[in-house]
């Protein structure tokens, strides 16, 4: 486990524990869900692959025309 991670989780927890503190309770299906959504994993953008004939803006030259 990264340190970041780590970090977060202590972070998360201790945020927690200072709410019911306060008296603002969670019910523990609620922070089950809360740990669960952090530990999903997240979408990352890909750059699809070069199409042959495309320029670098993404757009494909026709063939017979010239820029």
């Amino acid at each position: 486990m990264s340190i970041r991670r780590r970090l977060r989780t202590i972070l998360v927890c201790a945020v927690l524990e200072w709410s019911a503190l306060i008296g603002m309770p969670m019910r523990p299906e609620e922070i089950v869900e809360l740990m669960q959504t952090m530990n999903t994993p997240r979408v990352v953008r890909t750059i699809p692959d070069e199409v042959e004939g495309a320029d670098p803006n993404g757009e494909s030259a026709s063939p017979g025309q010239s820029r």
